[in-house]
């Protein structure tokens, strides 16, 4: 109880400051994102034993910013970003309490031992239905048809990646920074593999379709 207590209150925190961020100007944004690298970037030397799954891991957290000032830097952050950001919140919250409440088979025992096909396949949709829910108003363009199918799994593909990189490093998590939640990467890693996919997606089929 004492856990999901300091879970439950990590999380709203950092959630109030993630949503604060996204409201910012652009400069602020930007400076937020480099000190989130930066601290990441610290939690991957010390990993670092990890090997390959460390070096894509870097990559992944650099490509992630990047992509995430794009998505700012389209004017709106109530579109787009929020949209991404909003879509891998539900999907990992979703996957936890499905999972953790009626999963049963193990999607990648190996790896992380306490993700289920049940919780993963709930996460999947509700990422997907929080996608075209929010859009509904501004218009359902291309990009979000395509994010709705896609922002579940590549999520669910960062956040293998960096289980990956703490069971080849021989650590539970990433960190110590963030109570009952362990690092930095720990919480952004699935947010750092969508922002790319959406970010492309936009390039490739247009804003506005």
């Amino acid at each position: 109880m004492r856990d999901l207590s300091r879970r439950t209150i990590t999380a709203i925190v950092y959630a109030v400051v993630v949503l604060v961020a996204v409201f910012t100007p652009p400069p602020f944004f930007a400076a937020v994102l480099v000190f989130a690298a930066a601290l990441g970037s610290l939690e991957l030397v010390a990993l670092r034993r990890a090997g390959i799954s460390a070096i894509l891991e870097g990559v992944l957290l650099v490509t992630g910013c990047v992509s995430l000032y794009f998505l700012r830097s389209l004017g709106d952050p109530s579109g787009s970003l929020l949209v991404t950001i909003l879509a891998v919140w539900a999907a990992d919250v979703t996957a936890y309490l499905v999972g953790s409440s009626f999963g049963k088979r193990k999607i990648a025992p190996t790896v992380s031992p306490g993700k289920t096909w049940e919780g993963t396949l709930a996460g999947f949709l509700a990422a997907g239905g929080v996608v075209l829910l929010a859009m509904a108003p501004m218009g359902i363009y291309p990009w979000a048809v395509l994010a709705a199918l896609t922002i579940g799994p590549v999520a669910f593909a960062g956040d293998l990646l960096e289980s990956w990189l703490k069971r080849r490093a021989g650590v539970k998590d990433s960190g110590t920074l963030l109570p009952g939640h362990g690092g930095v990467l720990d919480r952004i890693d699935s947010l750092i593999a969508a922002a790319p996919l959406v970010a492309l997606l936009i390039v490739f089929t247009g804003r506005m379709g």
